[in-house]
């Protein structure tokens, strides 16, 4: 058994499921629209820094979280973008559960 063609097979059954699918065509989307997808695009970039930098009680980022989150809900009332991030976090905890799966079952034969 090659991990890696059990990785590629994985990939492949992921691109098949429905909240890969609808995120792909909500991605599309806010492509078609270069206004959209810029400030998006922006948004995203400021998640993954605040991400990256988040420690929690970090209190001088609170007003970074709160600004973003204000340009969030701002962008939100197109229904475009609001399909694109309800995707985006459905898509997401799919992927959590993926992993938290593999974790468990990598723990549970560790136990054995």
């Amino acid at each position: 058994m090659n991990i890696n063609d059990k990785v590629k097979e994985l990939a492949a059954a992921i691109t098949k499921t429905t909240k890969y699918i609808e995120l792909k065509q909500a991605h599309s989307l806010i492509n078609k629209n270069p206004g959209l997808k810029k400030k998006v695009e922006e948004i995203n970039n400021k998640q993954q820094e605040l991400l990256l930098h988040y420690k929690p009680g970090q209190k001088e980022l609170e007003p970074k979280i709160l600004k973003l989150n204000e340009e969030i809900k701002s962008i939100l009332v197109f229904p475009e973008v609001n399909r694109y991030f309800t995707a985006g976090n459905e898509f997401n905890s799919m992927i959590s559960k993926i992993f938290k799966t593999i974790n468990e079952a990598i723990e549970s034969d560790l136990k054995q």
